[in-house]
């Protein structure tokens, strides 16, 4: 088993209605837990909503819990959540 290193962040992928109520609902449950995301982006298609949400995995050690929180939002169709350190993500998006 590996060590998740100082930078491992973890990241939501949601989707869902694209509703006016998504991204507060969504965003509620990291500022209930004082934390400030990494890195947020929407990107709405036609009637569906596509969000990503990035923190850091040393402020939500719960992040699991928020996960299956943010999945029970009655406009949320479906909730990934993964770890991953930025290094991985750099390279991953850079190739």
């Amino acid at each position: 088993m590996t060590t998740p290193r100082d930078d491992a962040q973890v990241v939501f992928h949601i989707a869902g209605l694209a509703d006016v109520n998504l991204l507060p609902r969504l965003l509620e449950h990291f500022c209930l837990r004082d934390i400030v995301p990494e890195r947020v982006s929407a990107e709405r298609h036609g009637d569906e909503m596509g969000v990503t949400i990035a923190i850091r995995r040393d402020a939500c050690p719960e992040w699991e819990a928020v996960a299956r929180k943010l999945g029970q939002i009655f406009v949320v169709r479906s909730v990934l959540a993964s770890v991953a350190d930025e290094a991985e993500e750099l390279q991953a998006a850079a190739g």
